[in-house]
């Protein structure tokens, strides 16, 4: 069978068990909580317009908080013009994204050794397309809880009368398209991890204080103002992601996914040396 056949047929497989196990039902209370948090973001907007400010007043303390959240004036200008809503919801799913990864990938690969059935699948494919597919699988999965989650939000602003439909759905999307090569960094770094294991348990904890211990070095990097340790992190790549600036974006896009392939390459050189 070809390579992308096997690859495709086991990250099929790999959506499938997540949306028809418990993990949907996790999804579904994701999706939820995305959507309860948002509604309460909105219900705070709608308590600050009670100020009364002129659109234009707002929209300039809207640019001047951007401005230094970001350090960039230009970005800045380019997302004051943004429903905060969304980009209330962007700073959410962004921050969400390795909680989601760990939770809904843990067990990809594990409950598989643990089980003896990734034997299964192991005579039947390469085990590098066994590790893809399932790299893939869970992206896709990822990817699916996260969209329903902005699409709830993007109904939301609208019936509310926050944003237009046609800037919802433009910056909606733009938004959602962020968040995509965040998780793929996200989901490479979880299987690496968790794919070391035979207990489902052990991955998840173990999964969890790597991405932990990721945070604790950005964090170091932040306050120590040392660039170089923030860089491991794929949360801190939202900022170039979101630029105005299309080079700047584009190398925040390849260098994620560069951090995906290198993570996704390295544990399928190690699990094609395992005894399954």
């Amino acid at each position: 069978m070809p390579v992308l056949n096997e690859i495709l047929l086991i990250a099929a497989r790999e959506v499938r068990k997540n949306l028809r196990s418990a993990k949907g039902l996790v999804m579904g209370i994701i999706s939820l909580l995305g959507g309860v948090l948002t509604t309460l973001l909105i219900v705070k907007l709608r308590a600050m317009n009670d100020v009364n400010l002129p659109p234009e007043e707002m929209h300039q303390l809207q640019e001047i908080a951007l401005t230094k959240k970001y350090g960039d004036p230009a970005m800045g200008k380019y997302l004051a013009s943004a429903p905060p809503v969304l980009l209330g919801m962007l700073v959410l799913t962004v921050w969400l994204a390795p909680l989601l990864v760990a939770i809904m990938g843990f067990d990809g690969i594990s409950a598989d050794l643990q089980q003896k059935t990734v034997r299964y699948w192991t005579v039947r494919s390469r085990r590098a397309s066994y590790f893809a597919g399932k790299f893939f699988g869970l992206w896709t999965v990822v990817a699916s809880v996260t969209l329903m989650m902005h699409v709830l939000i993007w109904i939301v602003a609208v019936a509310r009368g926050g944003s237009t439909a046609a800037d919802t759905i433009s910056w909606g999307v733009r938004f959602f398209l962020v968040t995509v090569p965040i998780s793929a960094a996200w989901t490479g770094t979880a299987l690496l991890v968790s794919s070391q294991f035979r207990t489902p348990i052990v991955a998840l904890l173990v999964t969890f204080a790597t991405f932990f211990a990721l945070w604790i070095v950005d964090g170091i990097g932040e306050v120590g103002e040392i660039k170089p340790l923030t860089y491991i992190y794929p949360n801190t790549y939202d900022a170039w992601l979101l630029s105005p600036h299309p080079e700047r974006a584009a190398v925040g896009a390849l260098v994620c996914l560069g951090m995906a392939a290198l993570t996704t390459a390295a544990g399928a050189m190690i699990f094609a040396q395992r005894d399954v």
